[in-house]
């Protein structure tokens, strides 16, 4: 994890909390230590900029499986690994079920945990790229006109440059401009990247 990477670790046990925090910090993550989960509730919306919380399943006020129902319902909630004791399995399986990232029994190996906040949140990073990139793709189909919106919708069906002008009744040459304009607005090297496009643009049902 090269980049900067908050992480919120939430456990009311002091000792445990330090002892994760400094191994954490000193592993170059940016530790912010929350004696309870009520504790990282009342940041608000400050929560939504950690990359991972780190969280005890069971502790006074607002549980593990508390603070993973409360983050959900929050825009791009941070991934959530709890941890837990043999006795509390049920519990984590309960919040994995609500979208909790993880759960690591303990005693547990630190090494385990860190390496379970690394694929969190290069998949939080990943998934958050893909959504950007999604949204910069729709803007681009957004700025095309109706008719160059029509020729990208016949040329991803596999219809040729005639068969388009057949069917909009205008020129060939016409529809070669547009589908020239279509490629080079959409960012689309060639008739494969733009069918790829269309299809994450109109997604099919299961």
């Amino acid at each position: 994890m090269p980049e900067p990477c908050p992480v919120a670790l939430v456990d009311d046990d002091p000792a445990v909390l330090d002892a994760l925090a400094l191994y954490l910090e000193r592993r170059g993550l940016t530790v912010t230590r929350f004696a309870s989960a009520n504790a990282l509730v009342a940041a608000g919306e400050d929560a939504a900029a950690f990359e991972c919380v780190v969280a005890d399943v069971r502790m006074p006020g607002l549980s593990g499986l508390d603070l993973v129902r409360h983050l959900a319902e929050r825009p791009a909630a941070p991934p959530v690994i709890l941890i837990t004791g043999h006795g509390d399995v049920d519990m984590a399986v309960a919040a994995i079920k609500l979208g909790a990232f993880d759960f690591i029994e303990k005693p547990f190996d630190e090494a385990r945990l860190f390496e379970a906040i690394g694929v969190a949140v290069a998949k939080r990073r990943a998934s958050r790229q893909d959504a950007e990139a999604l949204a910069d793709l729709q803007a681009r189909f957004e700025s095309l006109s109706e008719r160059q919106h029509e020729v990208l919708t016949l040329a991803t069906e596999g219809l040729s440059n005639k068969e388009i002008a057949a069917r909009l009744g205008i020129s060939p040459r016409t529809v070669e401009i547009h589908r020239a304009w279509v490629m080079e607005r959409m960012g689309a090297r060639n008739l494969a990247e733009l069918v790829r496009m269309a299809m994450r643009l109109r997604p099919t049902g299961p």
